[in-house]
């Protein structure tokens, strides 16, 4: 499926969006790119870790609800599904460029779990509905 890019190395090495970098990713993404931007403003990128399995799970809070996303591979929003699985129109969703995008620019919140509370963090995140 969607693999790192040359954008993304060059984002990785000099560690800042510059304008160039900006232009390239607008042109590449589009909509999607502004979307995941507004995400990692709003703090709305999280990774749990799980001790002391140091398991980890990336999540996006999006309009409606929290999703799940598998690097590089997967989310669990309907866009995902529909547009990238489907139709195939895309290669991702704006939740799964929010994920590589936070994590690239070291832009996202680490939240720290006990493995008891795995299961019940992913059974949060099916039932999850924001408050927007």
């Amino acid at each position: 499926m969607w693999k790192e890019n040359s954008l993304f190395k060059e984002l990785k090495e000099k560690g800042v969006l510059s304008e160039d970098l900006l232009e390239k990713f607008v042109l590449k993404y589009g909509e999607l790119f502004w979307r995941a931007i507004k995400a990692i403003e709003e703090k709305r990128v999280k990774k749990y870790v799980f001790k002391p399995s140091e398991k980890s799970l990336w999540i996006v809070i999006g309009k409606t609800r929290k999703y799940l996303v598998i690097p590089d591979f997967y989310c669990s929003c309907d866009d995902f599904y529909f547009n990238v699985v489907t139709r195939k129109k895309r290669q991702i969703c704006y939740h799964i460029l929010a994920r590589k995008l936070a994590e690239v620019l070291n832009l996202y919140q680490i939240i720290k779990l006990e493995d008891d509370l795995f299961r019940d963090v992913l059974d949060e995140i099916k039932l999850y509905k924001a408050n927007r």
